[in-house]
């Protein structure tokens, strides 16, 4: 079963699909949707609370995406639970038509909900966007291929070489009719938000 409305331990998370023009301009595709805060969380925020390293920083994130006959056609996305980590990922290594561009983050930024509660913020905003034309395990990236965005993970990338070693912060995935193919002229990218309270 895919999680569709999911907060854990105080941490509401949401993302949406953006399309980026040459010129850098995002144009939101879907709604935000809400992610699964994954059990990695727990992990990464233990370990930077005590030791503030960057490697335990969110630093990017996965951008699932499908090579599929027709730009039409829909994808099939995984069941998951929270305990899942980046074994999944590294399954897909065996898939025929699926990967996932591992890529860093493009901005990021603190808010706030309530300027009395939080005035220093309790809001983190992410926003990553494709990059490449080809997926972590070889698999090519492009519109020729009708690449189709269909998923994503907010992750701490701990060593660039090394994807083994990544923490799965959130996920999520899209529904059908929010599925974005790749096009020539732009890039598909996602916000993100983490709200804390």
């Amino acid at each position: 079963m895919v999680h569709e409305n999911i907060s854990k331990d105080g941490i509401n998370g949401r993302a949406r699909i953006v399309r980026v023009t040459s010129q850098g301009v995002r144009l939101p595709l879907t709604d935000y949707k809400p992610n699964l805060i994954m059990a990695d969380w727990a992990t990464v925020f233990a370990n930077f609370i005590v030791s503030g390293t960057s490697s335990y920083r969110i630093g990017g994130m996965y951008l699932e995406f499908e090579n599929v006959d027709d730009p039409d056609d829909e994808v099939t996305v995984p069941a998951f639970v929270r305990t899942e980590g980046i074994s999944y990922y590294d399954g897909l290594s065996s898939h025929p038509t699926r990967d996932y561009l591992r890529v860093n983050l493009a901005g990021a930024n603190v808010s706030t909900t309530d300027m009395t509660q939080w005035p220093f913020g309790n809001v983190s905003q992410f926003f990553s966007m494709s990059s490449g034309i080809v997926g972590t395990h070889g698999k090519t990236f492009s519109d020729s291929v009708n690449s189709k965005l269909f998923g994503a993970a907010l992750v701490v990338i701990r060593s660039a070489a090394d994807p083994t070693l990544d923490l799965i912060v959130s996920r999520l995935y899209f529904n059908s009719s929010e599925q974005q193919v790749k096009l020539p002229t732009s890039q598909l990218g996602v916000d993100w938000a983490l709200e804390l309270n």
